[in-house]
């Protein structure tokens, strides 16, 4: 039972010494453990008041606990991320590759102040949540697969070609794209629209300004990019 006890202290210690070098750090990763650990918490609160009300026998709302939860856990994985990474052998230099990375982090909040008039009907509802949950799903996977090399600006860290990233060299863009779509189809409006169509061009920009990094930071890059699709394999 001590030594059991003595793990688990050590491992606080750890977490709570790594917690404190991040604070000192001067990488920015502790606005973002802030910002994401926000949203996680609100998530998590939003989804443990879903489960008071929520009915079981519902498909749909069963579908939409799955995506709360995919969510939180979401937010909890940059949260560790972030805590956890190493500095990055490159980072861009251009202000406006910085700025619009941030812009399509943060642009699908808007998506729910953009809601469309009309009450879609459950069928709408479900083709909506069910997009939204293999979005989810598909980001989830390719974060994971990403890991400590993850980075909301353009950055290098290490080559990741496992998982998702086989098929595609930005399944965590593909995956955002298509939960965005989610959200669009749950209630459209023209606005929404435009918004959405904005987010795929800064994801491009996003993805491109990336691939730069990574042609300059590792040689077998070009080889990995000629071989695998951008965004959808066989077309793109």
């Amino acid at each position: 039972m001590e030594s059991v006890d003595g793990f688990v202290g050590m491992n606080v210690r750890r977490i709570f010494v790594r917690f404190y070098q991040v604070l000192a750090s001067k990488r920015g990763e502790v606005a973002a453990v802030i910002v994401f650990g926000f949203f996680m918490v609100q998530d998590f609160r939003a989804l443990f008041h879903y489960t008071q009300t929520m009915v079981l026998a519902n498909l749909l709302s069963v579908v939409v606990l799955l995506n709360g939860m995919l969510l939180t856990g979401y937010y909890a994985l940059l949260v560790w991320i972030y805590l956890t990474r190493s500095a990055a052998s490159l980072t861009t230099k251009s202000l406006p590759a910085k700025i619009i990375a941030l812009a399509a982090t943060f642009m699908p909040f808007t998506f729910p102040m953009l809601n469309g008039p009309a009450q879609p009907s459950i069928v709408i509802l479900m083709v909506s949540s069910l997009t939204l949950l293999f979005g989810m799903i598909f980001t989830m996977v390719a974060l994971g697969t990403l890991g400590k090399s993850f980075s909301l600006i353009p950055q290098t860290r290490k080559l990741v070609t496992s998982g998702p990233y086989r098929l595609v060299r930005h399944p965590v863009y593909v995956g955002e794209l298509i939960a965005g779509l989610g959200l669009v189809v749950w209630a459209p409006s023209i606005a929404k629209t435009v918004v959405f169509l904005l987010l795929v061009g800064c994801e491009v920009y996003r993805a491109l300004q990336e691939e730069k990094l990574l042609a300059e930071a590792f040689a077998d890059y070009p080889e990995y990019a000629s071989k695998t699709a951008r965004f959808i394999p066989g077309l793109l």
